[in-house]
């Protein structure tokens, strides 16, 4: 039971999003983590490319894995809201009508 501010007032915890839904939570976040990939992706591309050695492709592999792994890390810290929105959508097409 959860106390409110008036001591004769009792009511039940009500479990967060989170809980209730963890996959649904997941998904999300992975979704945003996919939009923020893309968004990296094509950022990168308008960097003017030249200097003393050409760009192998390790170096283009390399780079696309620390890009995912950058758009892993900022979805993870839901600043952008986006996994919010997904989930709150995900949640509400769920629902029975």
């Amino acid at each position: 039971m959860k106390i409110d501010s008036n001591p004769n007032i009792m009511k039940p915890e009500e479990p967060s999003r989170e809980e209730k839904h963890p996959e649904v939570r997941k998904v999300a976040k992975q979704f945003e983590a996919l939009f923020v990939n893309q968004m990296v992706s094509a950022m990168r591309k308008t960097v003017v490319k030249g200097g003393l050695v050409p760009e192998s492709n390790a170096e283009r592999v390399y780079q696309s894995m620390l890009d995912s792994q950058y758009s892993e890390r900022m979805a993870d810290t839901e600043q952008l809201g986006l996994s919010q929105m997904i989930y709150d959508h995900l949640l509400r097409q769920s629902r029975p009508r």
